[in-house]
């Protein structure tokens, strides 16, 4: 993907940065979103959904987990949520870094509210602990 410089006036990056801060995403995926609705190349496919939909449910489903597991249970999102599993590793041909993004918001939600019992498990020299999958392993408290 190509870099592009923006400078938008300071009225719009502003209304950008809350709107990305509102929905969990980065400002640069917030702008390629709008751009790609807007251009009408965001055309929905069947089990497609878009970025903050996909985040939402994932949440939603981590917290029902976490809900229904005892202390101890240690997981990742692909065993915690059915939607992260389905999120689609490529798109437009091109690697998505779609479930990157969602595990990055996870993280930034533990120990706050619904995930305040929640923790990355970690190895002995302080490094994340990784399933067979490599994906990150949580820990309910």
């Amino acid at each position: 993907m190509e870099r592009i410089q923006l400078y938008p006036p300071e009225n719009l990056k502003n209304v950008i940065q809350k709107d990305a801060e509102v929905k969990g995403l980065s400002i640069s995926q917030l702008t390629v979103d709008i751009l790609m609705q807007h251009y009408g190349l965001a055309v929905p496919i069947e089990n497609k959904k878009a970025l903050p939909e996909i985040i939402n449910e994932v949440i939603e489903e981590v917290k029902v987990f976490v809900k229904e597991n005892p202390v101890g249970t240690t997981f990742d999102l692909l065993t915690a949520s059915d939607t992260f599993k389905n999120i689609h590793m490529v798109a437009d041909g091109k690697p998505s870094t779609n479930r990157a993004t969602v595990g990055k918001i996870f993280v930034s939600k533990l120990g706050k509210n619904e995930f305040k019992n929640v923790a990355i498990v970690r190895t002995h020299s302080g490094a994340a602990k990784k399933s067979v999958n490599r994906a990150t392993l949580y820990e309910i408290l």
